[in-house]
């Protein structure tokens, strides 16, 4: 499964902060697709932005909301 997939697969229509997808994604799947790191996590959310997939927003606690836009949804 590639980065994209695995992280679409979890990112749903409703606003999610970053650390529920991680917990989401689980510790064995982040290190087989090298995301344990959190910033090559968060390079990898911010892709699927750029392409129009993911939109997000920051929370009024500085915590940032992920879901599925545009083609993604």
């Amino acid at each position: 499964m590639s980065r994209a997939a695995a992280l679409l697969a979890v990112v749903g229509r409703e606003p999610v902060n970053t650390d529920e997808l991680y917990t989401r994604l689980g510790y064995p799947t982040l290190l087989g697709l090298g995301l344990v790191s959190y910033p090559a996590f968060r390079a990898e959310l911010s892709r699927l932005v750029d392409e129009g997939l993911v939109s997000y927003e920051t929370a009024a606690d500085g915590s940032t909301r992920w879901w599925r836009s545009g083609a993604g949804a």
